[in-house]
């Protein structure tokens, strides 16, 4: 294939006729004049239509794809051109140039170079990706047959070798080998019968039979060649919308493909027509795209066994694609293509390109890499500067589930490992916290308990035989604190190469040390809140068993001195006295152990407004609407602590805010439970930093006891307030997962 190309770039180079000018194949209009003729009479200009090339009329040359103009030809000999020059025919002796350097160059630099972009692809794919199997072959034969097209065009407007013939016919040949290779990748969209696809395949090569022998008519190439390109587009916006696991894929394939290929359909759509564009074969330059997002498609979709994995290069290799055509395309105008070229204007569209691509990747590249990196590779943080980076994300993590989501999305992706295992470390027994692509977490913590204590304090490669449990891991990292292990990574395959370089271990331990003292942190905070939690619950409980004291022996042994006492000793003052006491019992009684939340945290709101009405002699008003059935239930440590919350929050406003009026509103749903508590009172200016040290710092003694309780359920609480404009609480709960 290699040398196939080597003799077409020569056949562009130098066997191809140099004529001194070069003209539209398809419309005979010059488009750039190389060589100057000197006299007046022997001028071409551009934009003359060329009607004859010596005794040859450019119809029939047009037609005919085996006749070559200008063939054996020597330099310096006149052509008779015959042209149409705004409306007039007129026949120019034209001296034959030969070989020139400006028209070598523009030969040069053109888009046949795009065909060893696509052999690099096939060859690496024949070599490197496995397993070999159809979807090897036709992810190949794809790469070669595109690459030959593209380089057999860029010859055929010449005639030459007959590279017009082959062009058209590699176009047929491509048919069946895209259609089968995009029915079949990453998997096959449905089973079709070998007798189609052999139907195919015999169609197609009987099409590439005729165009070879002239057979076929001229807008049948042009069919085949939207046939192939807009059959695989459809064919994978199908497999997009019919299987949603590979959707994410093929969506981004379609893009990219879409990117590449739809410049390609658009030139054809108007070739169909009889007209050519200036800058038709621009649109090839966008192609090596393709190949770049099948590679990227592969690795993601795990191609059977092909491991080929991406990395940055994704996001280089897609960013100089698409600016290499976008440059092209402005480098084609900056030059004045109306004169002959001279070096003038070819160093102004030379250092126009040149300024042009170097400001474009100041100014947009990091964008682009970083759009990539996170849109499409799943890199959630910035790899450079990681460490700095996931240290703002580990204080921010409230709980393990929080720090073990932000090592699984983030942390990990952003380096390249795609199996991993998390275990945390208890004495000497382990559990695994978080794996990836890892089976059996039983097995695998058996196997982590009997790793040699050597591997469990310094970062080394595991000896471990493919057939071990932890075979395979490539690295162990220890999470120390001090002398105590917390955990351990084990980290196994990893992009590109499975390869964890001695510059990068440094890195990883470093994340690791992060992820220990972080760890460490969040146990003990844990440990201090199932502390707390238990105070909380034995201060519940005994305000729980001295209601039931006050309300099962006091009031009751009250009730019986009240029955055995003379009814003459029962005077107006004793009567007043002893109802007001049983009232102030009831009331102590009820703020103990509120009896109707034992019927739900709805009721026993409802409860409390009253209450707190009725202590205040009606002098405040308090509406409690709240929406939800009165069956909705939580479970007892989340009732008691909202209740409280709400509580204390109407207490502060009656207390300290001198509020007259309390509005409780809000929905209990069994998925979640949000509250608002409204007052009209004083209000106080809520700093912008509500937490629990800076509201014991300020005094604020209530509301730190709210977000004590919040924390323990793992409710939100928000406060807002400002002096003179009363104070709203917000509480949100939702069950933990």
């Amino acid at each position: 294939m290699l040398g196939l190309l080597i003799l077409l770039t020569y056949g562009i180079l130098f066997a191809a006729p140099y004529p001194g000018f070069y003209m539209d194949p398809t419309s005979g209009k010059v488009i750039i004049i190389f060589t100057d003729q000197g006299n007046s009479a022997s001028r071409l200009e551009v934009d003359d239509v060329i009607n004859h090339v010596g005794p040859i009329p450019f119809a029939a040359f047009h037609k005919d794809k085996s006749i070559v103009l200008f063939k054996n030809i020597q330099p310096g000999q006149v052509v008779d051109l015959a042209i149409q020059r705004d409306g007039k025919s007129i026949t120019i002796p034209w001296v034959y140039a030969g070989f020139n350097m400006p028209e070598f160059l523009d030969r040069f630099f053109n888009v046949w170079m795009l065909s060893y972009v696509f052999w690099f692809f096939g060859t690496a794919t024949l070599l490197f990706m496995r397993p070999r199997d159809l979807r090897w072959a036709l992810f190949g034969a794809a790469d070669y047959l595109t690459g030959l097209f593209i380089i057999i065009g860029s010859l055929s407007g010449w005639h030459i070798w007959a590279s017009s013939l082959f062009m058209r016919a590699i176009v047929w040949l491509m048919l069946p080998v895209y259609i089968h290779f995009h029915w079949i990748f990453p998997a096959h969209l449905r089973r079709a019968p070998s007798w189609g696809w052999l139907v195919l395949y015999l169609a197609g090569f009987s099409l590439a039979l005729l165009e070879l022998f002239s057979l076929a008519p001229k807008p049948l190439f042009y069919l085949g060649l939207l046939l192939t390109l807009g059959g695989s587009v459809v064919i994978l916006i199908v497999r997009a919308i019919r299987i949603t696991a590979q959707r994410r894929d093929i969506l981004l394939l379609v893009l990219l493909s879409s990117l590449a290929l739809f410049p390609l359909l658009g030139i054809s759509l108007i070739a169909a027509e009889g007209q050519m564009p200036q800058s038709g074969p621009l649109a090839l330059l966008f192609l090596p795209i393709l190949p770049g997002a099948y590679f990227y498609t592969a690795y993601r979709s795990r191609l059977g066994g092909m491991e080929l994995r991406a990395n940055r290069a994704i996001s280089i290799y897609a960013f100089l694609s698409i600016l290499g055509g976008v440059l092209f395309f402005i480098a084609s105008y900056s030059v004045n293509w109306d004169i002959q070229i001279e070096r003038g204007p070819l160093l102004f569209g030379f250092l126009l390109t040149t300024l042009i691509a170097a400001f474009l990747s100041i100014l947009f590249y990091p964008r682009f890499e970083s759009f990539v990196e996170q849109r499409i590779l799943g890199i959630k943080l910035p790899y450079r500067k990681l460490p700095e980076t996931y240290s703002t994300r580990i204080i921010t993590s409230k709980t393990l589930s929080d720090l073990l989501q932000a090592l699984e999305a983030e942390v990990f992706p952003s380096l390249f490992v795609r199996q991993y295992a998390f275990v945390g470390m208890t004495g000497t027994s382990a559990k695994v916290l978080l794996s990836k692509e890892v089976d059996q977490s039983q097995a695998l913590e058996k196997a982590v308990d009997d790793i040699p204590a050597s591997f469990r304090t310094d970062n080394l490669v595991p000896p471990f035989s493919e057939a071990h449990p932890l075979g395979w891991a490539r690295i162990i990292l220890p999470l120390k604190v001090g002398d105590e292990l917390l955990g351990l990574w084990l980290l196994g395959r990893r992009d590109p190469d499975d390869y964890y370089s001695q510059a990068e271990v440094p890195i990883l331990q470093s994340l690791a040390n992060q992820t220990a003292i972080a760890l460490s942190n969040l146990l003990q905070t844990e440990r201090l809140k199932s502390m707390y939690q238990a105070n909380v619950d034995r201060y519940e409980e005994e305000r729980h068993r001295l209601a039931l004291d006050l309300h099962d022996s006091i009031l009751n042994e009250m009730a019986a001195l009240m029955m055995i006492l003379d009814p003459a000793a029962q005077t107006p003052e004793f009567q007043k006295a002893y109802d007001s006491l049983s009232q102030h019992l009831r009331e102590i009684v009820t703020e103990l152990r509120p009896p109707m939340l034992n019927f739900g945290l709805k009721l026993g709101l409802d409860e409390l407004a009253d209450n707190l009405m009725e202590r205040n002699k009606d002098t405040i008003q308090i509406n409690a609407i709240v929406q939800g059935d009165d069956n909705t239930r939580y479970s007892q440590s989340v009732e008691h602590h909202v209740y409280r919350m709400v509580q204390e929050a109407c207490e502060n406003a009656i207390r300290h805010g001198q509020a007259g009026r309390i509005h409780i509103s809000g929905e209990l749903a069994s998925e979640h439970l949000s509250l608002a508590i409204e007052d009209d009172g004083n209000g106080f200016e809520a700093s912008s930093s509500m937490r629990l040290d800076h509201l014991l710092t300020q005094k604020h003694f209530g509301l730190a006891g709210m977000v004590e309780r919040a924390l323990l359920i793992g409710a939100d609480v928000k406060i807002d307030s400002a002096p003179g404009k009363g104070t709203r609480i917000t509480i949100f709960w939702k069950p933990s997962l």
